[in-house]
């Protein structure tokens, strides 16, 4: 059986000394793979639904479910948020014992109670999220990324370890916080594609061609995170709801009445800058949100 290579780092003890195993070869599980493999520890086995040569980047081929062993000390399960339970099921079948073993998840949503039966079969249980992109299944690198860690005592300040040494910044979340957690991340990144798709909708139908939307978008969109992040959100709020500007909303809408969802979702950010960012003539911006009556059904 293969060994994973030892990492010389005289403040990190060995972690998971009986090896790692990725179980979904998937978008994520490429970019978990690529990183341990960096840190010396290649995984001992890649599983996926089907057996295949080690692919770009990886030294380790993907062996099918039904040839894979499931011995590693730690099982890190990187399929769909749909698919957990019953993976871990499936490994329970394969491998009715799985005491001095720790079973793990990737979902930013569940909690590891998805992971019962590998508990009934004597395992270890957590969730392990890493709050990043993963678009292609070209490997992310994951040097600096956040990763929420949903487990407690010794087995947290494991994974914490593991995590620290692939990149990674672990920080602690408790399984009640994790639906809002994922909520707050699903709008930071694939919701925030959505709000930049629309916006460059909307200049297209200002008679603008696509690629000319996204080099007039590009740095206006940039600057205004980067400002953000920096200044927060009330030294970066500018534009017409800064100013309290009627009228311009008042075009605004009436330009977007045509397309209902672009209205819609204008509207929607409007009403929760109003809500927490200072908007001047909040009342009067207010008034003029209600009187657009979108139908998006229509």
């Amino acid at each position: 059986m293969p060994v994973s290579r030892k990492l010389n780092h005289p403040r990190l003890p060995e972690i998971f000394n009986g090896g790692i195993s990725i179980i979904g070869p998937g978008r994520w599980g490429s970019s978990l793979y690529a990183a341990l493999a960096r840190s010396g520890t290649t995984p001992l086995e890649v599983i996926g639904t089907s057996p295949k040569k080690a692919g770009r980047g990886r030294t380790t081929p993907v062996v099918g479910f039904d040839e894979a062993r499931f011995d590693a000390e730690l099982l890190w399960l990187c399929v769909p948020d749909s698919e957990i339970a019953g993976v871990a099921g499936a490994i329970v079948a394969r491998r009715p014992s799985l005491r001095g073993q720790t079973v793990v998840h990737s979902s930013g949503v569940y909690s590891s109670a998805l992971l019962a039966e590998a508990v009934r079969a004597g395992a270890r249980v957590a969730s392990v999220h890493p709050l990043m992109t993963f678009p292609t299944r070209r490997p992310t690198v994951l040097a600096g990324v956040p990763f929420a860690i949903e487990a407690n005592g010794a087995l947290a300040v494991r994974l914490e370890k593991l995590v620290t040494r692939i990149g990674g910044r672990p920080f602690r979340l408790p399984a009640t916080g994790k639906a809002l957690y994922h909520a707050a991340a699903v709008m930071a990144s694939p919701l925030l594609v959505s709000l930049a798709a629309a916006a460059r909708q909307t200049m297209m139908q200002a008679g603008l061609s696509g690629k000319e939307a996204n080099a007039l978008l590009e740095p206006i969109m940039t600057a205004t995170l980067r400002n953000f992040f920096r200044d927060g959100g009330a030294r970066s709020f500018s534009g017409p709801f800064a100013r309290g500007d009627v009228d311009t909303v008042s075009l605004h809408l009436e330009a977007l009445k045509a397309h209902p969802f672009l209205q819609a979702l204008y509207k929607a950010l409007a009403e929760h800058a109003i809500e927490v960012l200072p908007v001047m003539k909040k009342q009067a911006l207010q008034k003029k949100l209600a009187a657009a009556n979108t139908n998006i059904l229509s």
